[in-house]
Formats: C-alpha cells, sequence, structure tokens
C-alpha cells in the first residue's frame, strides 16, 4: 500500500469522524443552483480532509465539492466530503466520504468510506481493490437476465429515461439507492450494473480506479475511456459492460 493511498483512508476516516457527530442531528440546509444540498457540516469534513492530506504532501492540490478546484494536467486530489447530503441529513446511513488521487488524468487511488455500513472500500492502480481490508472482486455473473442493476436518481436521467428503462428490462432486478452504495455492491460483486448520469469528477473518480482493480469496467455514457472531463458512467462487471452498452447505444 503506497503513502498516498495510506494517507487517503486516514483523511476519509477523519472526515467521517468528524461528521458522525452530526449525523442525526439538526442542522441548517442549503441549496446549490442544480438543486442539490449541502451543510456547513459538508465544508467542515472537505477541510479536515485537505488538512490531513496536507499534513503528509503540503503541496498537494484539491479538487473539491465545496472548495472547489481545477483539475489540472499533473497530480490533484479529489474530495466529496459527503456523497449523498441528503441522505445525510435526514438521518438515512447511506452516505460517503470519497477521496482520490489524479495523476496525468487518471485516477490513481481510490477510498470511499461508508461508516454508517462500517465499510471502507479502497484500491490503488495495479494494486487491487480491498473492502475493510479484504481483496475483493466484482461478480462472475455472465447473463444480464440473472444481474441487478442500480441507477441513480430519477430526476437527473429525463431524456435517458429510455435507456434506463432498456437496461431495467434486459436484467433480473433494477433498484435505485444511492451513489456510493451502488458502486460498493458492484465493486464487491454484490451487483453487477450501475448507470450514473449525473456524477462529476468527484463522484465517479474514486469507483474508476477500485471498480477496474476488482475486475470490472468503467466508461463514459458512450462507451469511450472514462475522462476526468465526463459527467457520469456505466460501470459493470468484466463480463457484462459490453452488453450493456450495446443496449445503451441502441437508437
Amino acid at each position: 500500500m503506497s503513502t498516498e493511498l495510506k494517507v487517503a483512508i486516514e483523511a476519509a476516516k477523519k472526515g467521517a469522524e468528524y461528521a458522525m457527530q452530526f449525523f442525526g442531528k439538526e442542522i441548517i440546509v442549503e441549496k446549490k443552483k442544480d438543486n442539490t444540498v449541502f451543510t456547513r457540516v459538508d465544508k467542515e469534513t472537505e477541510n479536515i480532509i485537505k488538512n490531513t492530506i496536507l499534513s503528509k504532501f503540503p503541496n498537494a492540490k484539491f479538487v473539491g465539492e465545496e472548495t472547489g478546484g481545477v483539475p489540472s494536467k499533473g497530480t490533484f486530489w479529489t474530495i466529496d466530503p459527503i456523497d449523498g447530503t441528503r441522505h445525510f441529513v435526514r438521518n438515512t446511513p447511506l452516505w460517503a466520504v470519497l477521496i482520490s488521487l489524479i495523476k496525468d488524468g487518471k485516477p490513481a487511488v481510490g477510498v470511499s468510506n461508508m461508516p454508517c455500513l462500517n465499510e471502507i472500500l479502497y484500491g490503488e492502480k495495479g494494486k487491487g481493490a480491498f473492502l475493510n481490508g479484504e481483496k475483493i472482486s466484482v461478480s462472475n455473473i455472465a447473463n444480464l437476465k440473472d444481474a441487478i442493476f442500480m441507477f441513480g436518481s430519477l430526476r437527473f436521467f429525463k431524456e435517458k429515461t429510455p435507456i434506463l428503462l432498456r437496461v431495467a428490462e434486459a436484467c433480473g432486478s433494477a433498484r435505485s439507492l444511492v451513489s456510493p452504495y451502488e458502486f460498493h455492491l458492484l465493486a464487491s460483486g454484490r451487483c453487477e450494473v450501475v448507470l450514473d448520469v449525473y456524477g462529476k469528477i468527484w463522484d465517479i473518480a474514486p469507483f474508476k480506479v477500485i471498480v477496474e482493480e476488482a475486475g470490472g469496467r468503467v466508461t463514459n455514457l458512450n462507451g469511450e475511456p472514462w475522462s476526468i472531463d465526463d459527467k457520469g458512467c456505466i460501470a459493470a462487471n468484466g463480463i457484462l459492460h459490453n452488453e450493456v452498452m450495446k443496449i445503451t447505444s441502441a437508437s
């Protein structure tokens, strides 16, 4: 395990520990222009994560959901301090602290900490994916009729609703939970397909490296290699990804 991954795990734990102090308690909720929500806890948690990383890497650069930053060609960290803020403020346990390290435009390290579920998921390019320290892999389900399909919030699909319905019809089961937990399930072999049409760099980058290190594939919505400028993704176990792409690309 590299120093970068160790620091990312430490930062994700510290961020989650701080946020948990406010979980289930009444806090002021504000809305952004896209109707997503945030609280002061989001911002404070992001700063704790930043400071933890800066204590080991003083020259670190960041792209955070709450405090901003611009993706660069070099090395930088992405942070989503509370992915699933609506769940967080409603005392629902499906939220996560997300961190990734981007090197030359590609995710090299990814961490997702879901403290209410006691799940710390992480991966590093070329070194595998792990859940609570145990090596994991995607499932070997080879038939979509046996696959569990997970998707994001319906309100973000709109024009892509036909695609969503086609994939749902092809799979054995279709459910919507919350984005980070869906990727936890995919990477550890508990579901086979995840379709996200909204996720930004801090939402997708951690899971890009984790899912692929677990044996899956993550592409953009057109089936091309996912890049830091893309929005959303299609992720699946390595066996089914091409089949899912045939369905989503059909006119």
